[in-house]
């Protein structure tokens, strides 16, 4: 007898099984910069449509790499994939251009935002989704101040603005993947916690998530699965739940101890790993 139950949805919900086929798959990615640096070792990710999936990891681990590979930006940074396949809803990604890839259904908000300072909110919006009012009004009531700062030159937004309109310029794509780097960085826990609402909003509309991000409580309290990525692989990846109460993922990204202490950065000697994590 069929299940009809209704379906679970949020951070720790699993994949649908009528959706098993990933709606992106990177299987054994490799990297290389200027054809002699390995970013990349064979990395595996798999995201499923309506989940939020988080990448996390220390700096140069691979993560802004891995983006990269995804949305075919490889090659303003010397960069290119030297084996493995990317694939979004079946379709190969790695020979399609940067305007291709969004075409079929994937938008990135870059690290540092990226906006256009010397142009107003609305024209920022545009220039992704010109013509397309319908998209504008969706954005402006998804974000009110983006709409009450709409002729304002963006450039003299707040940062948590700034993102807004990073976001919001995104989704004037229409995408049905959104990769996020970093949407966190450099704002204050307030507005950290706006952001983090706005995703989960963003899924719950039905975009699927891909989100790298080195505040690893708020990724995890988003995520419904995640991967961890040092030196260029993938050492660890699980159920959010799972990585939250992970001792080394608790020491070393959540700063605590079993038991909920919390523990400052700088008491934490060293990072257990689990012998698998070094084959």
């Amino acid at each position: 007898m069929a299940d009809t139950a209704e379906p679970v949805t949020g951070p720790d919900a699993a994949p649908s099984a009528t959706s098993s086929q990933p709606l992106l798959e990177v299987t054994g990615v490799e990297v290389t910069y200027q054809e002699v640096i390995n970013a990349l070792r064979g990395i595996t990710i798999r995201v499923h449509s309506g989940a939020i999936v988080a990448v996390l990891g220390p700096n140069g681990a691979g993560k802004t790499t891995t983006l990269r590979a995804i949305t075919g930006l490889l090659d303003f940074h010397r960069g290119e994939v030297v084996k493995g396949t990317i694939r979004f809803d079946g379709e190969e990604l790695t020979k399609l251009s940067p305007a291709g890839i969004v075409d079929l259904g994937i938008g990135q908000v870059m690290e540092g935002r990226r906006i256009f300072a010397t142009m107003t909110v609305e024209e920022n919006l545009r220039t992704a989704g010109f013509g397309d009012d319908d998209a504008l009004a969706e954005v402006m009531t998804r974000f009110p101040r983006l709409g009450e700062r709409r002729r304002q030159l963006a450039g003299y937004l707040s940062g948590g603005e700034q993102q807004m309109l990073a976001i919001g310029r995104a989704l004037m794509t229409r995408p049905r993947l959104l990769v996020l780097d970093e949407p966190s960085l450099g704002l204050a826990p307030m507005l950290v916690e706006a952001i983090a609402g706005a995703i989960g909003e963003i899924r719950d509309a039905g975009t699927t998530v891909l989100l790298v991000e080195q505040n690893a409580a708020v990724a995890l309290d988003l995520a419904d699965r995640g991967y961890v990525i040092e030196n260029g692989r993938v050492v660890m990846d699980a159920d959010s739940r799972t990585l939250r109460e992970d001792p080394d993922i608790m020491e070393f990204y959540l700063g605590r101890q079993k038991g909920g202490e919390r523990r400052h950065y700088a008491d934490v000697k060293h990072y257990r790993r689990r012998k698998r994590w070094l084959s």
